[in-house]
């Protein structure tokens, strides 16, 4: 009888551990090599042009293509920031699904359920600041666009200190890392963001003209 209960512990143990190596959400393996992610979603850059800027971003917007690492792929964003803003942008982002994102239905995508978010980068910068976005905004498109619900203020963690010549390991805890910025004004709960995610936006900002070479690799939630 107590090896038949050992037998069931062992295989309910089993299960247990196949069902949380399941449990993970891999925004893109990188291995097609397409602009669409494994998650669905898709790649894209961004800039400031559309608010009065001129910094500039390789890819272009809507011209993404994924970039060559030896015989391996990863999404790579190459900019240089302007001079008209102040504090003047480009950006490298992901939507989560295939109907995440504008034109389309902004469907959001619930993560709650993860506890960390794992991404390989490497890359440089020659000054201003780089940080991974978890962007809070509406389930809805409005002029092919869906607009922000925190005034901008989203959820960051910085990767400056991150960025090396070769690919490092970054792993974040989704509740302690991520912040919003101290001049955030409007505060979500951190579980309501999670609930209710679009994309991931790598965002580079800089007062002085920086520029900016970073590329990323294997990005899951676990």
């Amino acid at each position: 009888m107590k090896k038949l209960l050992m037998a069931a512990v062992v295989v309910v143990m089993a299960a247990a551990l196949v069902f949380a190596a399941a449990e993970k959400f891999a925004v893109d393996d990188f291995a097609s090599g397409k602009v669409q992610a494994s998650s669905g979603g898709w790649w894209y850059t961004y800039n400031d042009l559309n608010t009065g800027g001129n910094s500039e971003v390789t890819p272009a917007p809507d011209k993404f293509a994924m970039a060559k690492d030896g015989d391996k792929f990863a999404a790579r964003m190459q900019g240089k920031v302007g001079n008209k803003l102040g504090w003047d942008f480009v950006g490298l982002g992901v939507t989560l699904g295939e109907n995440c994102g504008c034109p389309g239905k902004a469907e959001p995508v619930d993560l709650s359920k993860y506890t960390t978010l794992t991404l390989r980068i490497k890359g440089s910068i020659t000054g201003g600041r780089l940080v991974l976005n978890l962007p809070y905004s509406e389930s809805k498109c409005d002029s092919g666009k869906t607009n922000s619900l925190t005034e901008w203020a989203d959820y960051e963690f910085a990767l400056n200190s991150k960025l090396a010549k070769d690919w490092t390991v970054v792993k974040i805890d989704l509740r302690k890392d991520f912040k919003q910025p101290k001049w955030a004004k409007v505060i979500v709960p951190i579980e309501k963001v999670l609930q209710n995610a679009h994309n991931l936006n790598f965002h580079f900002s800089s007062p002085d003209g920086d520029s900016v070479d970073v590329q990323v690799d294997q990005i899951e939630f676990n």
